[in-house]
């Protein structure tokens, strides 16, 4: 396996096989899966990698970093106060949205 950045083109590759690739197939937004002839997957693209989407939190990690309770995000939720992202049953809250919360 081997990992490669372009800076100029801002993009990452996580090549796993050798090979030729002849086919790319979007599997993501600005992530593209390279296959060969007989369907293997040779390489992962990712593109624009310097705009990717900053981490998140969980409810649990945002409650150790604002020191409150999961309960009162809960609350600030409920409110509009606090908006996050459910994914399944979990909440995902972006960094700037605890900062605006924070001041």
């Amino acid at each position: 396996m081997k990992i490669t950045y372009d800076k100029q083109a801002d993009a990452m590759a996580i090549v796993l096989n050798d090979g030729r690739i002849s086919k790319d197939v979007e599997v993501a937004e600005n992530v593209y899966a390279g296959f060969d002839r007989k369907g293997a997957l040779i390489e992962i693209q990712l593109l624009e990698v310097s705009k990717a989407e900053a981490p998140w939190f969980t409810l649990e990690a945002a409650a150790k970093y604002l020191h409150v309770s999961e309960r009162t995000l809960l609350r600030w939720i409920k409110s509009g106060k606090l908006k996050p992202t459910k994914v399944g049953r979990e909440y995902r809250i972006k960094p700037a949205e605890l900062k605006k919360v924070a001041s």
